[in-house]
């Protein structure tokens, strides 16, 4: 599997290698003073090199007591009200380190995306009459095991399966394509979090014959519209740091930039900053 995904003492759980990392949410009624040294622990055991968190404001005092270090914040992630922070614990001090062409490109990508916020710009572009966009059921997820293999041909070790997708399911994650004459084109996957009223859009596959094209910027203005028919105030997203594209695609539609998580997470086998972009629904921010 992808990444392993469990349930530690009430919060929610993903690890593995592929990322040689421990990410953690949910951990609102946990205890944090035993939780956190079960994540040392882990990360120890399994040569993790960072633990990343996602809490609400009242958790931030005992995470950076315990080293841990603020990467972002989404303003009312939690039911609008509660402010949200991404912390993280490098368990190894390199993993934060990033070369300077490395960090020229990230800011670089930076100044670029947030010239293209435009607020008082109608971003809404009308679905090519050739395209559509459905949701995907359990039914579809061969289809989209199809499409990460042809996206991630040379990279092997990134290709999600069905089994995954399964898993990703029973977690309260809604699926959603792009399609052209029933080709797949594009997917979408959300993780709604109905008790936190927001929803992280975590994960943009495109069909190598379709890159370049920004069909993405369809789904995501989809998936905007159905904020208020999920119960959602705050959508948010992670991207790779050094993608022009799709930062550009999220500042276009009025996203703001949280923060940056320094080396998170391997991307066709190279190690990545993500940016965090969200979007307020009564473009609140």
């Amino acid at each position: 599997m992808f990444e392993k995904i469990e349930t530690i003492e009430g919060a929610l759980v993903y690890h593995g290698n592929i990322h040689n990392r421990i990410y953690f949410s949910e951990a609102n009624k946990v205890d944090l003073g035993i939780f956190l040294l079960k994540m040392k622990d882990l990360a120890k055991k399994k040569n993790y090199e960072k633990i990343l968190s996602k809490v609400p404001e009242g958790s931030m005092d005992i995470l950076k007591s315990n080293g841990y270090m603020i990467e972002a914040k989404i303003p009312g992630l939690y039911n609008g009200s509660i402010d949200g922070y991404f912390l993280a614990d490098f368990i190894n001090t390199e993993r934060y380190t990033n070369d300077e062409k490395n960090l020229k490109t990230i800011a670089a990508v930076k100044t670029i995306a947030i010239a293209a916020n435009k607020p008082n710009t109608d971003s809404h572009f009308e679905l090519p009459v050739n395209l559509t966009i459905k949701k995907l059921t359990s039914t579809n997820f061969g289809q989209l095991e199809e499409l990460h293999q042809k996206a991630y041909k040379y990279h092997p070790n990134q290709i999600k399966d069905i089994a995954y997708f399964s898993r990703l399911k029973e977690l309260n994650h809604q699926f959603y394509g792009l399609f052209e004459n029933e080709e797949l084109l594009v997917s979408a996957i959300l993780a709604v979090h109905e008790n936190e009223a927001n929803m992280e859009i975590v994960d943009f596959v495109t069909h190598p014959d379709y890159r370049g094209q920004n069909l993405s910027y369809f789904l995501v203005q989809n998936i905007k519209e159905k904020m208020n028919s999920l119960g959602c105030l705050t959508i948010y997203a992670m991207v790779r740091a050094t993608s022009y594209g799709l930062n550009i695609t999220y500042s276009k539609h009025g996203f703001i930039l949280a923060g940056t998580l320094t080396n998170n997470c391997v991307v066709r086998d190279k190690m990545e900053s993500m940016n965090i972009w969200y979007f307020k629904g009564n473009d609140e921010v």
